[in-house]
């Protein structure tokens, strides 16, 4: 008996258009967003899911839909905004664009169309009860943090005070890549939130852009600073003046989950730091909660 043939997943998409996109940095980064054709608001969500974007003409050796990390906050529905790096050497023969993010750049226009679902995934503060939250993430991995501090934001605004403080600490390589920093900075200084932010450059002897405000080496490595773990990458993590003690305030098994989006590297690194430490990596009570789709 011949196979079912798969049902293409994109007949069952809705369809929105580009409002806005903006490089950052470099024209391989960009922040978009989009809103329905129909004029509907999205679905209802939670800061931290993601969604998964396609488009019809994507190339038919992977037509798949993506799943991108949300980074607009749940309580304003009429947009949704991600953050993205066009994935190179991601073809067949291997200097190609990646199937999604090659098509996605042709479709960079205000008013160009692709197709949405979700929402989807558990990569949110419901998975805790831990009053620090230590947000690690790399590149576009910083998407779900956004979401998760404008909304705390928000709710702030509305009087209720956060139940959980974020410290949210973004590696990349090059200052230039610090997406959303002047917003995240800008949180920062609201001291009701509660919210610290790290961003940490892993190439700052040959990074032009790099100032002392910001820490050097690998988000991982900067975390075990933090942790008093020795590093695993080459540069030798450094925080800016004062702030290591306040987060190490902020530390320890019993208060602190660390949630971990962005570069799988990364990931492994810090559950291998982390485990010995006496934070649960797994099951009910995890203190240590990792996402796969950013």
């Amino acid at each position: 008996m011949a196979a079912r043939a798969r049902r293409d997943l994109r007949e069952r998409m809705q369809e929105a258009a580009l409002t806005s996109w903006e490089e950052v940095g470099n024209e391989d980064l960009a922040i978009f967003r989009i809103a329905r054709t129909d004029g509907e608001p999205f679905f209802q969500f939670r800061a931290g899911q993601y969604a998964q974007l396609a488009f019809w003409d994507q190339p038919d050796g992977d037509p798949r839909p993506r799943q991108l990390s949300i980074a607009s906050a749940p309580y304003d529905r009429s947009e949704l905004e991600f953050y993205v790096v066009l994935v190179r050497d991601g073809g067949p023969d291997g200097e190609s664009l990646g199937y999604f993010t090659g098509t996605l750049w042709q479709h960079r226009n205000v008013g160009d169309t692709l197709l949405f679902m979700g929402p989807a995934g558990r990569f949110d503060l419901e998975r805790t009860s831990e009053a620090e939250v230590i947000c690690v993430a790399t590149g576009t991995g910083l998407a779900p943090y956004v979401a998760m501090a404008r909304q705390a934001r928000s709710e702030l605004e509305e009087g209720v005070l956060p139940e959980r403080r974020l410290t949210v600490i973004h590696g990349v390589s090059y200052a230039r890549e610090l997406g959303y920093r002047a917003e995240l900075e800008e949180l920062a200084a609201i001291p009701e939130l509660g919210l610290t932010y790290i961003p940490t450059v892993s190439r700052p002897d040959s990074d032009p852009d790099f100032e002392p405000s910001l820490a050097r080496g690998r988000a991982n490595d900067v975390l075990r600073l933090l942790l008093d773990c020795p590093p695993s990458g080459r540069v030798e993590p450094q925080l800016p003046d004062g702030h290591g003690e306040v987060i190490k305030d902020r530390l320890g098994p019993g208060r602190s989950a660390f949630y971990l989006c962005g570069n799988p590297d990364m990931i492994s690194d810090l559950k291998e730091a982390l485990g010995p430490l006496g934070y649960q990596l797994s099951g009910r009570g995890a203190q240590v909660i990792t996402e796969d789709y950013w």
